[in-house]
């Protein structure tokens, strides 16, 4: 059985303010037609189909033209579990009657995993939906334990599970979550935008063994946990500024006879590419705009030493979808404002900003000026008729 392993689509994502909606539909269109031209016995989707728990009107018809296309036009099954993003009451509203045409949502979390069975010439391969655990909502199914970590919920929960699952037979589990091997957490590489307090929401992976392939989300890097046959798909799409030097795929998964298992990853086109341009603001203006791609998605990160007038507005005349940019010093390190700079006077704020853009101290002279000037600033008063020339 061949199945096509996506996950994290984040339907009505917005990107630095930019709606990506006509990328999403876009890569849908691909995927589509390459599960057709893969003669994919099925499509798997590990959580996160929607960005938000209300979605958009466009959102929501994006994805159920997409659905429908798949399902009722080209009459290949998809499975899809909610990530932490969705709405777990949406998504199972009316799934009994969507798994007559070959959609089969998992929403609601149960302690029995959605069972979905589908057969090829080898026999049956099960599918185990696995919605995003709540771990307070897994205490109510076991109120005489403790259970308070989202490890702790998930292992219950595959406790109650093991005796319907066959190791004999070929067994597929679809999740949504942190999973990694506790022995080494670090193995599994999170965008900036997925890290959570102290690891608090890390699942143990290694029970994930007894099947022949875990169809994870949540995670938007492809890449393995512990095992090849435990994999993230990652995202379809870049969603955060640290994940542009990453590679986006889907995961073309193959199982043979029980233990026959290939696994390729596959790049499909996107709409627009999402990059970063570094280098001087003059350098950037008089490179060629049409070897640039004028079209993508685009964050600068600039090496000049001083503030650009009017930057942003001079390079979107170029880059009509640039999505911001940073000032770097000419050692390369981001110039950032750390949350204790908060309780510091202004003028010490603005003494700290002047270095870091700078790179030198400000003179007696220009210290004596914005002291002045916060003061005037904090008083509430009108600005003295002060001489600036030497900021």
């Amino acid at each position: 059985m061949k199945w096509i392993h996506t996950s994290d689509l984040h339907i009505g994502k917005m990107l630095n303010d930019f709606s990506l909606l006509e990328d999403q539909k876009f890569f849908l269109d691909q995927l589509t037609r390459f599960a057709v031209e893969q003669k994919a016995d099925a499509v798997v989707i590990a959580g996160d189909l929607y960005d938000r728990s209300v979605p958009s009107a466009e959102a929501v018809e994006v994805l159920g033209n997409f659905l429908c296309r798949m399902t009722l036009e080209e009459n290949i099954p998809v499975l899809a579990i909610a990530g932490n993003h969705d709405s777990p009451q949406r998504l199972d509203f009316g799934s009994e009657l969507m798994r007559r045409s070959g959609l089969y949502l998992a929403g609601k979390y149960h302690k029995r995993f959605n069972k979905v069975t589908l057969n090829d010439s080898f026999g049956p391969v099960h599918f185990y939906l696995s919605p995003y655990l709540e771990p307070a909502l897994v205490r109510l199914d076991f109120p005489e334990e403790s259970i308070r970590t989202y490890d702790e919920a998930f292992q219950r929960v595959l406790q109650e599970n093991r005796k319907d699952i066959d190791s004999k037979e070929r067994n597929v589990f679809v999740g949504h979550g942190f999973f990694s091997y506790l022995k080494n957490p670090d193995s599994v590489a999170r965008s900036e935008s997925e890290v959570s307090l102290g690891g608090s929401d890390l699942i143990d992976a290694s029970g994930l063994s007894i099947f022949d392939y875990a169809a994870l989300g949540h995670i938007h890097r492809p890449q393995q946990t512990g095992e090849e046959k435990i994999r993230y798909s990652g995202s379809p799409l870049v969603y955060s500024l640290s994940e542009i030097p990453f590679a986006k795929s889907v995961s073309v998964v193959e199982l043979k006879e029980k233990g026959d298992l290939s696994i390729e990853t596959v790049s499909l086109p996107v709409l627009r590419k999402t990059r970063i341009i570094e280098g001087y603001f003059d350098e950037i203006m008089t490179h060629s705009p049409l070897s640039q791609g004028t079209d993508d998605l685009v964050y600068f990160s600039l090496s000049d030493h001083v503030l650009v007038p009017n930057a942003m507005n001079r390079l979107r005349a170029i880059y009509p979808n640039a999505l911001g940019m940073r000032l770097r010093s000419s050692t390369q390190a981001d110039i950032d404002i750390p949350a204790q700079h908060t309780a510091k006077p202004i003028d010490q704020l603005f003494a700290d900003f002047f270095e870091s853009i700078n790179e030198r101290k400000m003179t007696a002279e220009q210290q004596r000026i914005i002291e002045s000037v916060g003061k005037t600033v904090l008083s509430g008063g009108d600005a003295d008729e002060t001489d600036s020339s030497g900021i």
